[in-house]
């Protein structure tokens, strides 16, 4: 009788089962014919309504596994044992073998709260799923060795002091060979990143287009708020804030009083450093915004308010693009659109009253 112990978690370098509620994934009990598997789900709990809150949270109370912090670990336990029968003549041979696997995998759990951020919840519905399919193929991996070792020590023969030594080694040949496809695993999917583990780093924030799109709505990163004036006066406006911002105008819809410009810059924007404007995320996905081409992609779009004032909804996007790797997707971190509010209130001689 041996044990066998495999984990495998994902780096929480970027982070992000559902509701607690969440219905089991059937991937996470899937064992081969002869192995006799259980998984045990064991979840810790995290808090927040928006990714960033999210992310700290997993940092911080995710598997700790020499010093680095995981969202999710996998053990696999595992324990094998088998029958003799003697041939005659001194002979022995193994009839029957049994292995048994208790898989531990460990998932972060979340409840998300009245005021979570619009879109969070599916994006974690899609990250957990995600992740419990990789963590699932660490699983899977263990399961394919405790089935190799019913195939490999089932039949052996050998003189009876030394067949118990001798299917030993080839049950431990096995497990070492499945250790290193953990590793190999891990590579392949870079710890799952390939299989859509990624909470947050460039399917949540924004989809992103090549082109300038004039936002029909407020989205994550928006700044909005009412302006002194008629929409017809802050909409003439417009063009002297954008020059004040160093922008310019490149679209004009005006029937949604909506405008926009676009551009590709690096380093700094309207004489601000880039990481300052927006969050581009680390290594290993993400990129120092200050360091790669960015594309942003401004837009200003206008709503009549009450009595004479309007609502102007400022939104930044932008898609960092470094030099022979994926575009990344870029948080904005409001500065831009602030600025462009606070130079149209100038103009207009009013107050702030932002959100």
């Amino acid at each position: 009788m041996n044990s066998f112990a495999r984990t495998a978690a994902l780096t929480a370098a970027l982070l992000l089962a559902a509701c607690a509620s969440a219905k089991r994934n059937p991937v996470l009990d899937k064992y081969p014919p002869g192995v006799s598997g259980h998984t045990s789900v064991f979840y810790y709990d995290v808090h927040g309504r928006t990714v960033a809150e999210l992310h700290a949270d997993i940092r911080r109370l995710g598997p700790k596994i020499d010093g680095n912090s995981f969202v999710g670990e996998t053990r696999s336990p595992m324990r094998w044992s088998w029958r003799l029968e003697s041939t005659g003549g001194g002979g022995c041979s193994i009839r029957e073998v049994s292995v048994v696997m208790n898989a531990q995998i460990t998932l972060p759990r979340w409840t998300p709260p009245a005021d979570t951020q619009p879109g969070l919840v599916a994006e974690w519905n899609r990250f957990l799923t995600a992740l419990e399919v990789h963590e699932a193929g660490h699983k899977d991996i263990s399961a394919k060795a405790g089935k190799a070792i019913i195939d490999r020590v089932r039949g052996m023969s050998a003189p009876c002091p030394m067949i118990s030594s001798r299917a030993s080694e080839l049950a431990r040949a096995i497990v070492n060979r499945a250790h290193e496809e953990q590793r190999l695993y891990d590579v392949t999917t870079r710890h799952g990143l390939t299989q859509g583990t990624a909470f947050g780093a460039q399917r949540y924030f924004v989809t992103v287009p090549d082109s300038l799109t004039l936002l029909a709505g407020p989205r994550i990163g928006t700044v909005r708020g009412v302006l002194p004036g008629t929409l017809d006066r802050v909409w003439v406006t417009l063009p002297a804030a954008y020059m004040a911002a160093n922008l310019s105008i490149k679209v004009v819809d005006t029937t949604a009083h909506a405008v926009g410009d676009s551009m590709t810059v690096r380093g700094t924007i309207a004489a601000m450093p880039m990481s300052e404007v927006v969050d581009c995320g680390a290594p290993p996905l993400g990129r120092h915004a200050d360091s790669v081409d960015v594309s942003i992609f401004v837009t200003s779009r206008l709503d009549a308010g009450e009595a004479s004032g309007s609502m102007v909804t400022n939104t930044v996007q932008a898609v960092a693009r470094p030099a022979g790797a994926a575009p990344i997707a870029c948080r904005s971190r409001g500065v831009l659109e602030r600025r462009l509010f606070e130079l149209l209130l100038n103009r207009l001689g009013g107050s702030r009253n932002q959100s």
